[in-house]
């Protein structure tokens, strides 16, 4: 994989892994993160399923209910279709607003202390800040926390989205449709304050000093316990409450564009299995909760 294509794939993958770090390890619930959804009135059942972007090999084969889930719907739905032509059409626009142009430089737009913290996590991961200086902060932060967890063993190849896109491709028979796109999350990073892009740099520097634990996070996921993974994410965000602002953007504002959006498939009497970071799914503000309250009937399988 060349570098250009890595940045691309981090950036595109990299959204909901703000989500949850557990520290110990988890009891099975006998469930997914998979979610039946019906509405009155129309035919057939659709499909929500909380993705992990990052995965490794052993996580598969999938449980076998949300294999079978995947078959009986039409249309698959994700948060951006990152399917190899795709990726190749958004590359230059991604390079573009993810690098400064002229003489403007990552040094110049956060403070010193950041940039020294930034610059020692580069460091011990065999990096020169030097290869940096024309990243925008939030091009830079995924790139961190991307590189550690591919350390890890983790690798957006075994990411849940592509899982399913591939499968979708492959068969030829699932329509693919986007619920935001390449461009509308690019212009979503592009909106954040020079404050909050500093911000969010300095949470992804922290955070890849915690990435060994993220193996607990997946087990939390893969056993279907939401309730810890959303006192997990709470937890998370009050270790970082500067960063409010960013999450809103990131996750509650987000995610009321998503079930607006998920609302409307109802209505094309086609059957939906749609694939959004767990994340998006937990929390007083999660699409689960925001479905419930439309009146949708939602069932955790």
């Amino acid at each position: 994989m060349t570098r250009k294509k890595f940045f691309i794939i981090l950036i595109l993958t990299w959204f909901s892994l703000v989500t949850v770090y557990s520290r110990e390890k988890t009891g099975s619930t006998g469930k997914s993160c998979l979610w039946q959804v019906e509405s009155t009135g129309t035919a057939g059942k659709s499909y929500l399923l909380g993705s992990v972007h990052f995965l490794k090999k052993e996580h598969y084969p999938l449980k076998k209910v949300i294999e079978e889930a995947f078959v009986q719907t039409d249309v698959l739905a994700v948060e951006a279709d990152i399917s190899g032509d795709k990726l190749a059409k958004a590359g230059p626009m991604l390079l573009q607003k993810g690098i400064y142009a002229g003489e403007e430089t990552l040094k110049a737009n956060i403070s010193e202390k950041t940039f020294q913290l930034v610059r020692n996590k580069l460091k011990e991961m065999g990096m020169d800040i030097a290869g940096f200086q024309k990243f925008k902060p939030w091009m830079v932060a995924m790139t961190i926390e991307g590189m550690e967890l591919m350390k890890l063993g983790f690798n957006p190849n075994y990411g849940i989205d592509k899982y399913f896109l591939d499968k979708a491709s492959t068969s030829g028979k699932k329509e693919i449709v986007e619920l935001e796109g390449i461009e509308y999350q690019v212009k979503l990073f592009e909106s954040f304050s020079k404050e909050d892009n500093e911000k969010f740099l300095l949470s992804a520097v922290m955070e890849a000093y915690q990435l060994e634990e993220i193996d607990a996070m997946v087990n939390a996921w893969v056993s279907g316990d939401t309730e810890k993974m959303e006192r997990l994410f709470i937890q998370d965000i009050q270790k970082y409450p500067g960063l409010k602002s960013v999450y809103k953007k990131i996750l509650d504002d987000r995610n009321e564009k998503m079930v607006e959006k998920i609302i409307s498939y109802f209505k094309t009497g086609k059957k939906y299995f749609i694939v959004v970071g767990a994340a998006h799914m937990v929390g007083e503000k999660g699409i689960i909760r925001l479905m419930k309250e439309k009146g949708f009937k939602v069932e955790q399988l």
